[in-house]
């Protein structure tokens, strides 16, 4: 029997309850970029939860012989004297192999993770991409399963918790699973999901957001699903900073049948069309409750 419990955004306030491990998501584009870092040959990787803290790091790290790559954003663009922003497809193999170690400052998924490492649980950062492949190595870690959101400002984003559906849907293939009410709603706004997933996830607002400031291409690349077995794990440095590794995958796919989002040609009016066609999935959350299971 496993268990889900799901939190739909990070915040200080926020009570985590006890789990085995963490799945910090931040699809949008933190665990992408993570999940990115490790595919192009990446060893090393700390989030932190400043652009202030991030430059002192840098600094502390430097006075070490390393010479980390510093990048992430605020408000979606690279803070000032940052190398990179927070988008995946300007990491390139020549990059990482200049700098094997990188810091990263995100304004929701670096805290997130932060976040879920006070628990004191173990943490693996996940993406669309990579979502099967840390499942997987999470359920050799314990069978109680906690899911953290990075959210949007504080709040609940779509396309997080569009993932954490899409990692519940794979837990309950798995076996038998007991879910949270929290847990069930993303699993039900998952499988409430079209045929062309990018579109999806473009009703959320920070990506629409991200095609204003001309991201869209990042939205493709973060919407791919399992083209990665990347896990992603927070661990301790001598120094006691939290770093992610990679303790196993590489960027082959996640199996043979996986393959790259469906981006439709059909018009939009068509494809909502045919979604309300289909049996409503929320419909059926709400007969379920009705039923007083």
């Amino acid at each position: 029997m496993y268990e889900a419990d799901l939190i739909f955004s990070c915040s200080e306030d926020n009570y985590l309850p006890v789990v085995d491990v963490w799945l910090v998501i931040d699809v949008l584009r933190a665990t992408t970029v993570m999940t990115r870092w490790f595919e192009l040959g990446g060893t090393e990787l700390y989030p932190v939860k400043s652009p202030d803290e991030a430059r002192q790091l840098i600094l502390e790290l430097q006075d070490r012989g390393s010479s980390p790559l510093l990048m992430g954003e605020v408000n979606g663009l690279p803070p000032e004297g940052f190398d990179l922003g927070n988008s995946p497809t300007e990491l390139t193999y020549d990059l990482i192999r200049e700098h094997y170690c990188g810091v990263m400052s995100t304004t929701n998924g670096t805290v997130a993770l932060n976040q879920a490492a006070s628990s004191g649980s173990p943490v693996i950062a996940v993406s669309l991409r990579n979502y099967s492949a840390c499942l997987d190595y999470a359920l050799t870690l314990g069978n109680k399963i906690g899911l953290l959101c990075s959210g949007r400002k504080k709040r609940p984003s779509w396309e997080d918790t569009l993932c954490a559906g899409a990692i519940l849907e794979a837990l309950i293939g798995r076996g038998e699973t007991e879910m949270t009410d929290a847990a069930r709603i993303a699993l039900t706004l998952w499988q409430a999901r079209g045929e062309d997933l990018r579109e999806y996830v473009m009703n959320s607002t920070h990506a629409k957001y991200l095609e204003t400031i001309n991201f869209a291409n990042d939205v493709t690349f973060c919407c791919v699903c399992d083209s990665s077995t990347v896990v992603p794990m927070l661990s301790t440095d001598e120094k006691t900073h939290i770093i992610l590794q990679s303790v196993s995958g590489s960027a082959r796919p996640y199996n043979a049948a996986s393959q790259a989002i469906t981006v439709s040609d059909k018009p939009l009016s068509l494809i909502h069309k045919e979604r309300q066609q289909k049996s409503n999935p929320f419909e059926e959350l709400l007969s379920y409750t009705k039923k007083g299971k």
